[in-house]
């Protein structure tokens, strides 16, 4: 791979990209719904997972979302 990871995207490039952050955040959604949902169980070992799993959602959102703004 010849290009910098400091290269501007192309339009389309941009775009195809912008796509994709978008498909992806419509994708982690119900995960993390589900996930808020579990959070509200009796059993805690079942809210311990529900909160890994909305942390680790999180933090993956976050990432998307920095991507976005630092273009």
């Amino acid at each position: 791979m010849t290009e910098s990871s400091n290269t501007p995207l192309s339009g389309t490039a941009f775009q195809d990209a912008a796509t994709f952050r978008h498909d992806l955040r419509n994708a982690l959604a119900p995960a993390l719904l589900c996930a808020d949902i579990l959070s509200s169980h009796k059993d805690g070992t079942v809210q311990q997972n529900a909160q890994t799993i909305i942390e680790a959602l999180e933090k993956a959102l976050k990432l998307l979302k920095n991507s976005t703004s630092s273009r």
